[in-house]
């Protein structure tokens, strides 16, 4: 297997970083990384960066179309990474995760209107609805404070989905911020709850590449079926940290639903897929690219079992909420019995501050950590946390 630079800091000062301008300046001159935001710490798949590279060398930047090629990739890439057959019809290029989402809020939600979000979820969801002035309401996951563990209120969804003003369900799996998944039998209720509402359902599925246990995560779109109303998000975003780059795939089987998405996309003034992320494609959706995001997973399996420990040791009334993918950390510090903002305070005290819960519906008694970094990174954050507990 090739080796990959996992040790060594991405050099982000001059790139217009936003990651490093958000990076508090005590952070900096202690050597230490934030963990704040999605993305690696360490340089992204060498297979997608060559690709990059062979389109500057051809020095042609012109409209890229959608052809037999590029389906291929995407094909091979889902049925070796997830275990999913799709047709190349299915494939539905985007400018991104939040781009497809948007189209999909124009498409289905009107004024008054609104969608429905799963929380803890991603918080730029609402930004989008936001942004085009439509409403969010959410439904809850329970949590469980002695296993860590989420699930699904059903029946709170089942109402949520029964309110006509209610027309479009945002789902997450692997969920972000908690890295928890859905099982199949849980992907097919809220298939069944969709299909007898009339509800489309999104599904944000673009950290699924990145399973920190055997097997694969099940696609919305394949539990739910070829006539159902799903549409799922897939990207090579989280898995090779494209976090800037602004490309997906949406997965639509159903063909009605799939011409009515792609008329909106064309409203919503998509060009053509960036030439720079079709050579790109070309080369990560590939064997190599495939070798990169195994040797991910084992560095976060690594970084979490080093935080666990350390957390363990020098924090035991702090809860790393168990996960089954994503390379995010959630953590409960409820049992440190500090109130929201004492609770800031001591986390930057450590330099340990990560995304706050509140982002994403939860309490600020949460935070989120991206653990995508050197191993040895986590390493001297405990160190430093140790010298200053």
């Amino acid at each position: 297997m090739q080796c990959f630079e996992f040790d060594r800091l991405v050099e982000r000062a001059g790139a217009g970083s936003l990651k490093e301008a958000m990076t508090p300046l005590a952070v900096k001159e202690a050597g230490l990384v934030s963990y704040w935001g999605a993305e690696f710490e360490f340089p992204g798949c060498p297979a997608f960066s060559e690709g990059v590279a062979e389109c500057a060398r051809r020095g042609l930047y012109a409209f890229t179309r959608q052809d037999d090629a590029y389906n291929e990739r995407i094909v091979w890439w889902l049925k070796a990474m997830r275990d999913w057959e799709i047709r190349p019809e299915w494939i539905v290029p985007t400018h991104g995760t939040i781009f497809a989402l948007a189209t999909a809020i124009r498409l289905f939600v009107g004024e008054g209107e609104n969608m429905i979000v799963i929380t803890p979820g991603y918080n730029r969801y609402k930004q989008a609805a936001d942004r085009l002035g439509r409403g969010t309401v959410t439904s809850r996951m329970d949590y469980d404070e002695k296993t860590g563990c989420y699930q699904i209120d059903w029946e709170y969804l089942s109402q949520k989905l029964s309110r006509a003003e209610n027309r479009l369900l945002v789902v997450c799996n692997p969920n972000n911020p908690t890295g928890q998944t859905l099982k199949e039998e849980e992907l097919k209720h809220i298939h069944e709850l969709s299909m007898q509402h009339q509800v489309p359902v999104f599904c944000d599925e673009i950290f699924a590449e990145v399973i920190l246990e055997g097997g694969t995560i099940t696609p919305f779109g394949k539990a739910a079926g070829p006539d159902s109303l799903a549409i799922t998000c897939t990207s090579l975003g989280k898995c090779m940290s494209l976090t800037g780059v602004n490309h997906a795939n949406v997965i639509i089987p159903n063909e009605k639903l799939r011409e009515r998405y792609i008329c909106q996309k064309y409203a919503d003034h998509y060009g053509s897929i960036d030439p720079m992320l079709y050579s790109g494609v070309q080369h990560a959706c590939t064997q190599a690219g495939k070798e990169y995001v195994l040797a991910l997973r084992e560095v976060v399996r690594e970084n979490r079992r080093i935080l666990t420990e350390g957390l363990g040791r020098l924090l035991p009334e702090a809860n790393l909420v168990p996960a089954k993918a994503t390379y995010l950390c959630w953590i409960d510090y409820s049992g440190l019995g500090l109130g929201d903002r004492a609770l800031a305070g001591f986390l930057e005290r450590l330099l340990f501050a990560g995304d706050a819960g509140s982002e994403y519906g939860a309490s600020d008694q949460f935070y989120r950590y991206s653990i995508a970094v050197p191993t040895w990174a986590v390493e001297k954050s405990l160190a430093y946390m140790e010298k200053m507990l």
